[in-house]
């Protein structure tokens, strides 16, 4: 029986609801915990920066901010270092909750 192997990479997003205004940390995390060297984001298919960490923090969070996110990076294999990405994982940013008034 043959198995794949797991995702080298894998970017963990909260799992709670994201509002507008918010601070969220997206980490960029490798299978077996190996080495990773420039780390870099993407939203949709741009690039956002090469990172020296694993983290990227976005603050405060704006509705236009909804995409799918990845990330890239060299991991250590072996003699060698070989360049991985993660699969795209969705961000939704959500609008302010409503706040229930009532009325006199």
């Amino acid at each position: 029986e043959f198995t794949y192997p797991p995702d080298w990479l894998v970017l963990q997003v909260p799992a709670r609801p994201l509002l507008e205004g918010d601070t969220v940390t997206l980490r960029c995390c490798s299978w077996q915990d190996k080495s990773l060297t420039r780390v870099r984001f993407y939203r949709g298919d741009e690039s956002m920066r090469f990172l020296s960490g694993i983290e990227l923090s976005m603050s405060p969070l704006q509705l236009h901010q909804s995409s799918h996110y990845s990330c890239g990076a060299w991991m250590d294999s072996w003699l060698s270092q070989d360049w991985k990405e993660s699969a795209p994982v969705t961000v939704t940013v959500h609008g302010e909750l409503p706040t229930c008034h009532t009325s006199a």
